[in-house]
């Protein structure tokens, strides 16, 4: 009888050992389990929270002074994106839209929940008449204004294209230096190898090289005993190193 308890006391032993890790890992497949569960369901849900037909924009905001802004074109270019998913509508591609509305200068959307787009529009404000056609803005940048009537006053532009921010910012650069002489540009030209021209109201025409503020500077110290010649000079040349070349209507350059 002893043989017989000892025998069942050490079977009893092992299969205390072979069944005391199955309820552990029960709970550890158990868990794998519901953690595939709610990756499921997250997955599921975000792919019915993003479909395309799902939660449409319910409305549109345009904020700022429309000014010379056509409104029914606005409301054509944002039409096509309401019936977008309001969570995954493009920003980038609505601004770029309404950007291309005429008169349209800046451009800011913004999501707004619950499901609303609000749209900040900046009117165009023209700087310059671009010569092979177009408008330059003030921020550089180059407007299409089918048939409209330029204003008076605005420069002229003309250079490769592209340059236009670079001509803007040239532009303010060398009037802010001309404005105290009483000396105002009517039209600024850039050649392809970096040359710019400057043409005054009542002339003459400036030629600039490179550094050609500090190159203006210098010719402005001078001009006062020039002004009363100006009616006379055609073209003053300003890329010499250590003076200018006065072209005159009525004769040949002189060197100063």
């Amino acid at each position: 009888m002893g043989a017989d308890i000892g025998t069942r006391l050490a079977h009893d032993r092992r299969g205390s050992r072979g069944y005391g890790p199955v309820p552990r890992l029960d709970r550890r497949h158990a868990r794998i389990v519901l953690l595939a569960l709610a990756g499921l369901a997250m997955a599921l849900g975000a792919r019915a929270l993003l479909a395309p037909n799902r939660f449409p924009v319910r409305s549109v905001r345009i904020i700022g002074h429309l000014g010379r802004i056509p409104q029914p074109q606005l409301v054509a270019a944002v039409q096509p994106f309401l019936d977008r998913n309001f969570y995954t509508l493009p920003l980038d591609a609505v601004s770029t839209a309404v950007a291309r509305v005429p008169w349209v200068g800046s451009v800011r959307v913004e999501r707004r929940f619950p499901r609303a787009l609000v749209i900040y529009v900046g009117r165009l404000h023209l700087a310059a008449r671009w010569a092979r056609g177009g408008w330059v803005d003030t921020s550089g940048g180059h407007a299409h204004l089918q048939g409209y009537k330029p204003p008076a006053g605005l420069p002229v532009f003309q250079g490769p294209a592209g340059r236009e921010p670079e001509m803007w910012t040239r532009y303010g650069q060398l009037q802010a230096l001309l404005k105290p002489a009483g000396l105002v540009i009517t039209a600024l030209d850039l050649s392809d190898r970096g040359t710019w021209r400057v043409l005054l109201q009542g002339g003459p025409q400036l030629v600039l090289g490179h550094n050609a503020c500090a190159r203006l500077t210098r010719f402005l110290t001078v001009f006062p005993q020039l002004a009363a010649r100006r009616s006379a000079m055609r073209q003053v040349d300003l890329r010499y190193t250590n003076g200018f070349a006065v072209g005159w209507k009525t004769g040949s350059g002189d060197k100063k």
